[in-house]
């Protein structure tokens, strides 16, 4: 069965990953077929590295989704079913649009646009361009009318982030910890620490004599504008959790058989599972393979018929030698890559569909070479 078939019930597909092994480049490549296929499709990268764009013929992608144009799929001789668009994070963008949405008004939304802490943090915050992520990826998802979103995650270690990342800013954000840490200094001021918790009143002390207490006012302020949407935040947070292990949501895991960075999908894998997020596919990328049973007897037959073509041939001998010696080595790279994704799957789910793209000997780079990429994740392995 084809990947994309197995995922046709599915609204929301994240491809997810260590970096390196053509994760986002799979990503463009399922979302060009799903949309050749005759589905209306978004592929939303929050890769800082902007690969995607390029895939897709365009020179940039934006926060706003952008419609790729029919043409290119004909220059590329397919003729487009459906629809398909680009689009970037831009997490400050995001974050902005999100203030303006769950704030109680117009007023309190400007006032935390305005905070100065908020313009140099709101980019810059632990989590926040996961968060905004997850945050884009349910307005998407809730609003629009795509039949497909296809994500492109940032390598493993971010993209756990990106799984964590909703409590961690509602955590950031909680009521309570917003009274122990600035009420007590906003209403005490400089010389009322008696009424504030002891701790509180040690720190304060200590970030004053650094910072001044004007430093500290205008970030008891930050805070304290955020008071009243702290529900707001924790309500979508939650629905973001449900959205992703919903059945309307599907992970993609790609990898290469080599390490580390199948040891890195293991423990993806595991983590996903435990978050009752199983991948509904795996995909080995760039796997090399002879089309034998027996790469290491097909290494073995090479290395015997080496004498004999020399002793036939003795003026090719260092070519001969060149030939076979890279012959032996693709062999043993092949049986490497067997042995690797055996051991992985038994580790996982060996009934867990898995896919193997081969290792290709061109670069995949426009939207042809992405739409031949997609024939590789066509037959389970």
């Amino acid at each position: 069965m084809r990947l994309l078939d197995r995922l046709a019930d599915k609204r929301v597909v994240i491809c997810v990953g260590s970096g390196g092994v053509g994760k986002t480049t799979l990503a463009a490549a399922l979302a060009v077929r799903a949309a050749a296929d005759g589905r209306k499709t978004l592929a939303l990268t929050i890769d800082p590295a902007r690969r995607l764009a390029n895939s897709l013929g365009l020179e940039q992608l934006d926060n706003v989704e952008t419609r790729i144009d029919p043409d290119i799929f004909r220059r590329a001789g397919v003729e487009p079913r459906g629809e398909l668009y680009g689009m970037m994070l831009d997490a400050k963008r995001t974050f902005d649009d999100l203030i303006r949405r769950i704030a109680p008004s117009d007023e309190a939304a400007q006032r935390i646009l305005d905070n100065t802490y908020y313009q140099t943090l709101s980019d810059a915050l632990s989590g926040s361009q996961e968060y905004m992520a997850m945050e884009k990826l349910y307005e998407l998802q809730a609003d629009r009318d795509y039949d497909l979103l296809v994500v492109d995650t940032p390598p493993t270690k971010h993209a756990l982030d990106f799984l964590e990342a909703p409590n961690r800013m509602a955590d950031f954000l909680d009521g309570k910890v917003i009274q122990w840490f600035v009420k007590p200094y906003l209403f005490a001021g400089k010389v009322g620490f008696a009424f504030a918790q002891r701790g509180a009143a040690l720190l304060f002390k200590m970030l004053e004599r650094f910072t001044g207490y004007e430093a500290m006012a205008d970030l008891a302020e930050f805070f304290l504008a955020f008071e009243g949407m702290y529900d707001g935040f924790k309500t979508r947070a939650l629905r973001v959790k449900q959205m992703l292990g919903s059945s309307a949501a599907a992970f993609v895991l790609v990898t290469s058989p080599a390490s580390p960075a199948i040891d890195e999908a293991e423990f993806f894998w595991t983590r996903l599972a435990r978050e009752r997020m199983t991948p509904e596919a795996v995909v080995f990328n760039r796997v090399h393979s002879l089309g034998q049973a027996d790469h290491a007897a097909w290494a073995e037959q090479a290395r015997r018929a080496n004498d004999k073509l020399i002793a036939r041939f003795p003026a090719y001998a260092p070519a001969i030698d060149a030939l076979i010696d890279n012959a032996v080595d693709v062999a043993v790279v092949a049986e490497a890559d067997q042995r690797a994704i055996a051991r992985f799957r038994a580790r996982t789910d060996p009934q867990r569909p898995a896919y193997r793209v081969p290792a290709l000997a061109s670069d995949v780079h426009d939207l042809a070479s992405l739409l031949a990429l997609s024939e590789h994740v066509e037959n389970e392995s």
